[in-house]
């Protein structure tokens, strides 16, 4: 994994964590699914430029 993704994952999760805290809704849904974008837009990617 790049640098690049650790730092967008690292910032997706604080940005979650101060929007439930704010909201106090610390629902996971949302954050799971939004980390199973990220990583699935990465892999299909990743896959596509070593063709």
């Amino acid at each position: 994994m790049s640098k690049t993704m650790i730092s967008l994952i690292a910032g997706i999760l604080v940005a979650w964590l101060v929007l439930s805290f704010f909201t106090k809704n610390f629902d996971g849904n949302y954050l799971f699914t939004l980390l199973i974008g990220v990583l699935l837009g990465y892999g299909a990617k990743k896959k596509e430029d070593n063709k």
